[in-house]
């Protein structure tokens, strides 16, 4: 049971704070900068490590209806009915092309990613509009371009970046702050934490091209210019408790990059630079002869 605390104290709830992740990451850095954190898992387990340092944890299923009001009901005995920060970081990953994927998979992931988001935000609207809060919610540079091989997983960012900017605009009337973190390469244990890691069918029309497309899709590429995971949470913390936040931020490896292309490039400027930086001219050139008849 969580005690009644410092009724003066800040307080910030993040969803999906798992040992190794961005969320264990948020956690701890907003501890430290003397917030009270309600640290949140749907195991317990995963975050008794933060429990140890201090830190109050509450059981929490972003996809449950049920263990959402739980949570709400136990940050408000606890605050006396307010939050100020909420921080939407709960997510899953679907690292698979779009003609080998499993529409049943990419549903139960944009449930987590996207539903789920504004499932939580509705449940503690009323105690983060009592304190006029800020949600923060935890976005990604995929939203912005279509890295090959996740397609489902790049559009439930790019929802979760437009969602970000529509509940900007109509939380506006209850002076709540809405933060869009656009989250570049991090080194944390998302690849890790996935439930099987991602490989492709035996039978795919891309499988002469297995080696290259598997490096993308075990997040290769991305460890190669990622930011350590607590100096992220440290930039992502100080903009939340500045006065007056930006509201996109683009933090991580590769932001610079995919910022500039997105916002000077031209439509389809991806098509060439992701040909340069996937492989993806192997992958096409290894396909194609592949499926060339073998001559006599």
């Amino acid at each position: 049971m969580i005690e009644p605390g410092n009724m003066g104290q800040k307080s910030v709830l993040i969803t999906g704070s798992s040992e190794g992740g961005i969320g264990d990451a948020l956690a701890k850095t907003f501890h430290q900068k003397g917030l009270r954190v309600f640290a949140t898992a749907r195991n317990l387990a995963k975050v008794q490590h933060l429990k140890e340092l201090g830190l109050e944890i509450i059981p929490l299923d972003v996809t449950d209806e049920t263990s959402i009001e739980h949570a709400v009901a136990s940050v408000k005995a606890a605050t006396g009915g307010t939050l100020d920060i909420l921080v939407n970081n709960s997510g899953g990953g679907y690292n698979m092309p779009l003609l080998d994927s499993d529409v049943a998979v990419a549903k139960k992931m944009f449930d987590v990613n996207v539903f789920a988001l504004i499932a939580v935000t509705q449940a503690f609207a009323p105690l983060l509009i009592a304190s006029k809060g800020t949600i923060v919610n935890i976005g990604s540079i995929v939203g912005k371009i279509p890295f090959p091989w996740q397609g489902y997983y790049n559009a439930s960012k790019a929802a979760v970046n437009l969602l970000s900017d529509q509940l900007r605009i109509e939380l506006s009337p209850f002076n709540v702050k809405v933060i869009n973190v656009i989250t570049g390469s991090v080194r944390s244990n998302f690849i890790q934490n996935l439930a099987t890691a991602p490989r492709l069918p035996s039978n795919s029309l891309y499988f002469p091209a297995k080696e290259e497309i598997e490096k993308l899709m075990l997040g290769e590429l991305a460890l190669q210019n990622s930011m350590e995971v607590e100096a992220y949470a440290e930039g992502v913390a100080n903009n939340v408790l500045k006065s007056s936040p930006k509201k996109i931020q683009w933090i991580g490896g590769e932001t610079f990059s995919v910022w500039f292309g997105h916002t000077f490039g031209w439509a389809t400027i991806w098509d060439l630079v992701l040909l340069r930086i996937t492989n993806l001219g192997l992958v096409q050139k290894k396909i194609r002869t592949a499926s060339q008849p073998v001559s006599k």
